[in-house]
């Protein structure tokens, strides 16, 4: 989105101590009820083998286990768990290499994905360009956020998730498999091809002024406090754009499934060409059965970084960016990292 503004390169992720996340709570806890709150920090361990590592050490099954989304493994993370027992069991055994108590309450519900606000990160940014100015990239940021692109996490390595997905939703791989998985994999692909709408719509230079905020006739608008969409144009167009401005709501894109929206004018032009690009159709995510296909949603094409910091200094020689901000849940850090330092394609397959 800042394409004139040069990155400051570096990199993140040097060491888990330079990725710190904290979940930001939907809700606070009730004091009572039939589900044990755990609050962990972890470091270079991943949510899930955190989980079962609960489930050992208090001897509770796996399923009575819930967290509200998978974290970074190569990070320092704090990060809620609930256990359902009526037991009031000794926590300090939770503490391993790695794997740290910090705090613990009850409630009367599992946690479940998505049950949290978002996520309150720390970054650090090492070895950046000592000539760059980050300043204008970040204030840009600040007052118009960033491309709501989904993040190498989801993707996969080298785009892995996303090439199997593909392969599936093509029919040139059997759904055959850990249903979880298979999922993943097709999720994986969809988030790539709305990584490909926002890239398409940037590249038009029709968006680029004043940030991917600029609603367009035809577009179905998203409310960034509950996600709901809505049709775009008439006589409503530049009362919406005032509210974009504002940051109350933002242009999406599809993630496509067999029963998702699809934007008119210009913006439905831009998904559809995706669509034949790939010689997809909607109906093409009807893959058997309602737990396999996916319906679809309107996500954002951008998003916003609350409580935006920034400081910059020096590891001896090294030139170092900082950065504290919170981000919605589902939204990724490493993309205003991205943004930032302008380091890789988030849209395209790796040539072969």
């Amino acid at each position: 989105m800042t394409r004139d503004l040069p990155g400051c390169g570096g990199r993140i992720k040097a060491a888990p101590v330079d990725f710190q996340v904290e979940e930001i709570p939907l809700y606070p806890l009730k004091g009572s009820g039939e589900h044990l709150y755990i609050q962990l920090e972890k470091e270079s361990r991943g949510s899930e083998e955190v989980a079962g590592h609960i489930g050992r050490a208090l001897g509770i099954a796996r399923g009575r286990i819930g967290y509200a989304g998978k974290k970074d493994a190569q990070a320092v993370c704090r990060q809620w768990f609930s256990v359902q027992t009526e037991r009031d069991p000794d926590l300090s055994v939770l503490n391993s290499p790695g794997i740290r108590l910090l705090s613990a309450g009850r409630h009367t519900n599992k946690l479940r994905r998505g049950h949290l606000w978002g996520n309150r990160f720390r970054i650090v940014i090492r070895g950046i360009d000592a000539s760059s100015e980050p300043s204008a990239i970040l204030e840009t940021i600040a007052r118009h956020g960033f491309p709501n692109y989904f993040g190498g996490q989801r993707l996969g390595l080298r785009m892995s998730n996303a090439i199997s997905g593909r392969a599936l939703v093509l029919r040139e791989a059997p759904y055959r498999g850990p249903a979880e998985h298979l999922r993943f994999q097709v999720n994986a692909y969809q988030s790539l091809l709305f990584n490909r709408v926002i890239a398409l719509r940037l590249s038009t230079g029709l968006s680029t002024q004043g940030g991917l905020g600029r609603m367009m006739e035809g577009d179905l608008a998203v409310l960034h406090r509950n996600g709901a969409s809505f049709p775009a144009g008439g006589e409503e167009l530049d009362a919406l754009q005032v509210r974009a401005e504002q940051g109350e709501l933002s242009p999406s894109a599809p993630l496509f499934g067999y029963r998702v929206p699809l934007a008119e004018g210009l913006p439905g032009q831009w998904e559809r060409k995706i669509l034949a690009e790939e010689g997809l159709s909607l109906e093409s995510f009807r893959l058997g059965g309602k737990r396999r296909s996916p319906r679809g949603e309107r996500r954002p094409v951008r998003e916003f970084a609350h409580e935006l910091r920034w400081e910059r200094w020096n590891d001896g020689e090294t030139p170092c960016l900082t950065l504290n901000f919170e981000l919605r849940r589902g939204v990724y850090a490493t993309s205003l990292a991205r943004e930032i330092i302008k380091n890789e394609d988030r849209c395209s397959f790796p040539a072969p």
